[in-house]
């Protein structure tokens, strides 16, 4: 087996070596490979910022349009926990700061996944704006919504781009610039050997000569891998938690080695986690790139990919999540994974496919926990408002070995995320668009009660296709993700009446659900194929409409109709399993295609919801990290 490949497809070993555990890390001097930029190399903006010569790339919103969109288009989340902070031992603190320093690392990774000029167009912009350039600061905000060049407001299905001449490619920074799926095609065709490594969701493409190459990210990121790793190292020192300090290090590991030993011992050991103070996630998730997917368009590769027991796995997006663990709100969301098993038999045709709770062994607990966090810092793709903040996450993805061997999950929940809300413009919203009877019936617990039920039902249904392949890239490119994220939605509503039924829900709390639910399906606009939730937002608020379990006529109020709304999901439910079970990327199109349609109700929806001022634009501030870095 040739190098490329070998870290693919090495065995899993119990027997851990201690040699990485005990390699000493050497922090480089700049986490990124970026030297210090020349003045000329610097961006051109108007203003006094002492170039003589205009060179590219040039900022494409004007200063009043940046104005406007940080004064009356943004949201502010502020991620201040003091009071959970001062209530860590003295240990959790010290290592409260290795693991934020560790997260920034791991954001300059993400950087430059995104794009190959981010990081050098964000120093521009810093340097700019140090020297009294107001459009420049402005900029750099917006650069730091997006945590890169471009993003997605909602307000407008076209991207939102920063520089006129600067964007982003299908592939992203993970393939070469200019290939395209064709190409990618017709050379995994010539070279099928080449195939796990290049389909792989932890390497980068490039070119080499006449062929590509790929490179595990462990050797692409090696700084930055470094950095965040001997961080890792020294907040296992400090933690006073065993099993959180032991995963720290496994992690640690993992980032400075090929082997996938190493990162399936810390997916484990991460999500088994239990009452641990503090919270560190490294995300590895695969909305971003869309070139990886659309190789499973062509059904030619496909079949020869399978053929050779190979499998395509979309690129993964490094994030970083800090926060503290708040052990009273986490002991109230425990109870939820006590349902899991019975939730798997509620299933639809669970008879054709293995769930992960049916891997565990007769009295085994289901190896899911969970966590309630007040977040210090998100980096990476978490960070990227594009134009959303998740409220919640359950990982690994099934994608991930781990999870592959039954090694467990973890649910995470963002606490201020879920706390922030304008009310007044959350009344605009009811008394513009809802049906004034069922005004009561919005509430934000529900919405977080849906979103436990979400997450949970990440864990539910089938792991892998019929044939075995990979549920999510088999569908090709966005339509895995559009599809499972469906699946987690409907099985949330679907579950609904069994909360009723054995009395953790009451029936008033279940048209809450429902109608809160509702009411965040109602679309700013029509939105493109790369946002996934999104998209699944219009299918879903389609097909309810289509069923009749929620009415909208134009110029009318939205309204929901109770007894339908479970069993619709239920029917969505079953829809959205068949095409994962199939793993037919034709026909995942054929019905995303279907209940994606923009129509005239949807543009009333919109229209209403645009008039009433929205603020998707998601500023972040992170008072207590810069507090925890300024310490000396």
């Amino acid at each position: 087996m040739n190098k490329v490949t070998a870290f693919t497809s090495l065995p899993i070993n119990p027997n851990i070596s201690k040699k990485v555990m005990e390699t000493k890390l050497e922090t480089p001097k700049e986490i990124n490979d970026n030297a210090e930029l020349n003045q000329s190399q610097y961006l051109n903006f108007k203003g006094n910022v002492n170039m003589s010569t205009p060179i590219t790339p040039k900022l494409a919103i004007s200063e009043k349009e940046l104005d406007e969109i940080l004064n009356t288009k943004s949201t502010t989340y502020v991620f201040n926990p003091q009071e959970a902070y001062d209530e860590l031992a003295e240990g959790d603190k010290k290592a409260l700061k290795h693991l934020i320093k560790a997260g920034k690392a791991l954001d300059s990774v993400f950087l430059k996944q995104d794009h190959a000029k981010n990081i050098e167009v964000k120093k521009a912009l810093q340097k700019a704006a140090d020297a009294g350039n107001t459009h420049a600061a402005k900029a750099l905000q917006l650069f730091n919504i997006f945590n890169g060049i471009e993003g997605q407001s909602g307000l407008d299905p076209k991207p939102v781009r920063l520089f006129k001449d600067l964007e982003s490619d299908k592939g992203k920074n993970v393939y070469p610039a200019d290939l395209t799926k064709e190409e990618l095609v017709s050379y995994l065709k010539k070279h099928i050997e080449q195939a796990p490594a290049i389909l792989n969701n932890d390497s980068i493409v490039k070119r080499k000569g006449s062929r590509l190459e790929a490179v595990p990210y462990s050797i692409a990121f090696k700084k930055e891998y470094e950095a965040a790793a001997k961080e890792l190292l020294q907040a296992a020192k400090e933690t006073t938690h065993k099993d959180f300090a032991k995963y720290l290090r496994l992690q640690a590991q993992a980032l400075i080695s090929t082997d996938p030993e190493y990162t399936y011992k810390a997916d484990e050991a991460w999500a088994n986690l239990k009452d641990s103070p503090l919270e560190f996630t490294i995300g590895r998730e695969s909305y971003e790139e869309g070139l990886t997917g659309a190789v499973a368009e062509d059904k030619e590769l496909v079949d020869l990919i399978e053929q050779n027991g190979f499998s395509i796995k979309p690129k993964d997006f490094i994030s970083a999540r800090v926060g503290i663990v708040d052990q009273a709100s986490t002991q109230n969301l425990a109870d939820y994974k006590n349902h899991l098993k019975t939730l798997s038999e509620l299933m639809p045709l669970k008879d054709q496919y293995i769930q992960s709770v049916d891997t565990k062994k007769p009295g085994e607990e289901t190896k899911q926990t969970l966590a309630d966090v007040d977040l210090v810092y998100l980096g990476g793709d978490y960070a990227a408002r594009r134009p959303g903040l998740t409220l919640a996450q359950n990982l690994p993805n099934d994608d991930k070995l781990s999870v592959q061997l039954n090694a467990g999950k973890r649910n995470v929940f963002h606490k201020q995320i879920r706390q922030t809300e304008n009310p007044e413009a959350r009344q605009k919203l009811l008394d513009n668009l809802i049906d004034s009877s069922q005004h009561k019936w919005y509430d934000k617990e529900a919405d977080h009660l849906f979103t436990v039920g979400h997450e949970l039902s990440h864990s539910l249904g089938p792991i892998k296709t019929k044939s075995g392949g990979d549920k999510k890239a088999s569908l090709g490119d966005g339509y895995g993700d559009i599809v499972e994220e469906c699946k987690a939605d409907m099985g949330s509503i679907s579950s609904v009446p069994y909360f009723v039924q054995i009395g953790k829900y009451t029936p008033e709390m279940a048209n809450k659900i429902y109608l809160t639910w509702a009411v965040r399906q109602t679309p700013l606009s029509n939105p493109p194929l790369n946002q996934a939730h999104r998209v699944r937002e219009v299918m879903q608020l389609n097909y309810f409409m289509e069923k009749g379990a929620i009415k909208l006529e134009k110029g009318e109020k939205l309204s929901i109709v109770p007894e339908k709304m479970a069993s619709t999901a239920k029917q969505m439910l079953e829809d959205v399993i068949k095409i994962q079970l199939e793993g037919n990327p034709a026909k995942a199109k054929e019905f995303v295609d279907k209940y994606r349609q923009w129509n005239d109700k949807l543009q009333y929806i919109s229209d209403v919801r645009q008039n009433l001022s929205p603020k998707p634009f998601k500023i972040i501030e992170t008072p207590l990290a810069d507090r925890i870095l300024g310490e000396k």
